[in-house]
């Protein structure tokens, strides 16, 4: 029986597809960093985010 995910702090799920060089090399930046697909896609979320602010400026920032 699959496992219910029940946090209502992370409601939301997003998913996108990848090439197979795309996933290979995501599984090595797993294995290398020792985080989860989850906690990888956050911090590169969040740097995503801090290149925005910084090459917009901060009158543009991003609230998240």
């Amino acid at each position: 029986m699959a496992r219910k995910y029940n946090n209502p702090r992370k409601p939301y799920i997003v998913s996108m597809r990848v090439t197979d060089e795309e996933m290979d090399k995501f599984r090595q930046i797993m294995e290398m960093t020792n985080l989860s697909a989850a906690d990888l896609m956050r911090d590169a979320f969040t740097l995503l985010r801090q290149q925005w602010e910084l090459s917009h400026g901060t009158d543009m920032s991003l609230h998240i």
